[in-house]
């Protein structure tokens, strides 16, 4: 596994422990075709162990509004709000959709460099196969009633009996389970999980704000792609640029105020 951290991750991650204990949802908003913004609140699962700049949240294949809003433009930006310590980070970046293979997406999940071999014996594990083994992990570790909302009708949607659409409310994991074809819980099991996504999203861009202290912070974390030519050839560099903004003062100078940043780091 290469060497992904980065401040931000660190960072991030520290506030994410000091912060939660149970489910976090974030606030997602992009364009839609129409021109109109979008808002959804989406629960945050982990943060990909192999590559931490990559956030991870779950979907319903049959979630039209969700899904249907990556699908149109698949650039968003998230809002995520840490109470207790009083922190916001903004983040902006790009979803990857990661389905059932009997599924077809858009924006398939991108490959991770790792060192997980492939169940084929192969050195180099397949994107397919890699982000299949991650989906039936988070499958397993969600709770039995989270699973159930996979059974679920569209979410808008009017079922013509509410006892029958919504009679699952429990489901557990029987990935590993043998059975017959025609068994009843199996088949409603495979359906849920055929309809579970993963929503894997590739940050760009970080603006943590910390008003938790007085004078309020301000750190900005970009990811920049350098192309150059170099003895004959492209060479393409993506650099992470760290920018911390300390002792933001307001100074009368000649009858006006004045914003001063007295120190910026680059790192």
């Amino acid at each position: 596994m290469t060497d992904t951290t980065t401040p931000w991750t660190q960072l991030i991650q520290q506030s994410h422990k000091k912060n939660y204990r149970n489910v976090v949802y974030v606030q997602m908003t992009n364009l839609r075709r129409n021109g109109q913004p979008s808002l959804h609140n989406i629960r945050f699962l982990d943060f990909l162990k192999d590559d931490n700049r990559y956030l991870i949240f779950p979907m319903a294949f049959n979630d039209n509004n969700l899904h249907g809003d990556i699908k149109s433009n698949h650039t968003a930006l998230l809002s995520w709000q840490m109470q207790t310590t009083e922190e916001i980070y903004n983040l902006s970046g790009r979803f990857y959709i990661t389905s059932s293979p009997t599924r077809i997406t858009r924006f398939p999940a991108p490959k991770i460099i790792t060192s997980k071999k492939s169940l084929t014996g192969t050195d180099e594990i397949s994107p397919k196969e890699y982000w299949e083994s991650l989906r039936r992990q988070f499958w397993s570790s969600l709770s039995s009633q989270s699973r159930a909302i996979y059974t679920w009708p569209l979410p808008g949607e009017t079922p013509k009996s509410d006892k029958e659409a919504f009679k699952c409310l429990k489901l557990d994991d029987m990935l590993d389970v043998v059975s017959e074809s025609n068994n009843p819980d199996k088949i409603l099991h495979d359906s849920a999980f055929d309809n579970f996504c993963l929503l894997v999203f590739k940050v760009n861009e970080v603006v943590r704000f910390d008003y938790g202290v007085f004078p309020a912070k301000r750190i900005v974390n970009i990811y920049l792609w350098i192309i150059y030519p170099f003895v004959g050839r492209v060479v393409i560099l993506k650099v992470s640029f760290f920018f911390r903004f300390t002792d933001w003062t307001t100074k009368k100078k000649n009858g006006l105020l004045k914003n001063q940043i007295r120190r910026i780091w680059l790192a």
